[in-house]
């Protein structure tokens, strides 16, 4: 790269940088508000980005969906300023280390260093959506497996004449995995005058899955009618979710082996190659 372009390129970045030094001065009085998750940095500077943000006239295309899928770990007050975070993080990685990365490409003229450092920027403005997702994925394939176990032990002490919310109350005390603890939370809500219709819906917010929602929805049937076919659907359902389990592990090891396959494949072609290439040679 030519003296003259880095010249240029060098005060194309330190303008920018100037740019964003004063807007993060004019934004200073902006509450930050620190959720301390380790995802996030720079807390201190997204009003900042916000503010950025807001000047862009960018809406938020994914705030509704983000919230939804942060009402499963977090408060509704705490989902919204953590949804809020993450729409700020972006505009401020890019107003606060774009410039850097034009600064050092400028002195380096590397275009690899360029190239990472835009791959290494990108990945900070998806790092939460990513880290959210992965989350999630771990948080249902863990709901997913405790379901079975739990519809058992619900579906066996109501056939037994236990009525269904000691049945409910009994069975979230029963064990410290994660919908057991959502159980928990849901009963003490109702402990502390909460109407049992709204935890139960809370807890449908926390756990989403569809054996859940489910289940969620013949308790509360059971609540509100009552009647002896609870005990017999319940039973149905434990059936049902323990075949679904077994289905599911049987994909999972299938997956597996899958991708097994990938490293196995390169570890052929590394020993075809360390056997073709002397005989090769030998030849020649």
């Amino acid at each position: 790269m030519e003296f003259i372009t880095r010249v240029y390129v060098m005060a194309a970045a330190s303008f920018w940088l100037l740019l964003s030094i004063g807007i993060v001065i004019h934004c200073r009085h902006r509450p930050a508000c620190k959720t301390g998750m380790s995802i996030f940095c720079l807390e201190e500077l997204y009003p900042a980005g916000d503010f950025v943000r807001g000047k862009l006239r960018r809406k938020d295309r994914k705030r509704n969906d983000r919230i939804r899928k942060l009402l499963e770990l977090k408060s509704p007050v705490e989902a919204e300023q953590v949804g809020a975070n993450a729409a700020a993080a972006p505009y401020t990685y890019l107003m606060m280390l774009g410039p850097i990365a034009l600064m050092l490409f400028a002195v380096s003229a590397s275009a690899s260093l360029l190239l990472v450092e835009i791959l290494l920027i990108g990945f900070m403005c998806c790092a939460f959506d990513l880290w959210l997702n992965s989350e999630l994925d771990r948080r249902h394939t863990e709901l997913e497996r405790q379901l079975p176990s739990m519809l058992t032990e619900l579906s066996l002490m109501v056939n037994v004449g236990i009525p269904a919310t000691t049945a409910f109350a009994r069975v979230a005390e029963a064990s410290n995995g994660l919908l057991y603890r959502e159980m928990q939370r849901t009963v003490s809500q109702q402990m502390n005058g909460m109407p049992a219709d709204q935890a139960l819906q809370e807890l449908t917010t926390r756990c989403p899955l569809r054996g859940i929602r489910k289940f969620v929805s013949l308790y509360r049937q059971n609540l509100v009618k009552g009647g002896p076919d609870f005990a017999i659907v319940l039973e149905e359902m434990a059936a049902n979710a323990w075949v679904q389990r077994k289905n599911s592990a049987r994909t999972q090891g299938e997956l597996a082996e899958q991708k097994l396959l990938i490293p196995t494949l390169f570890m052929f072609l590394g020993i075809l190659l360390i056997v073709i290439v002397p005989a090769f040679q030998n030849i020649l």
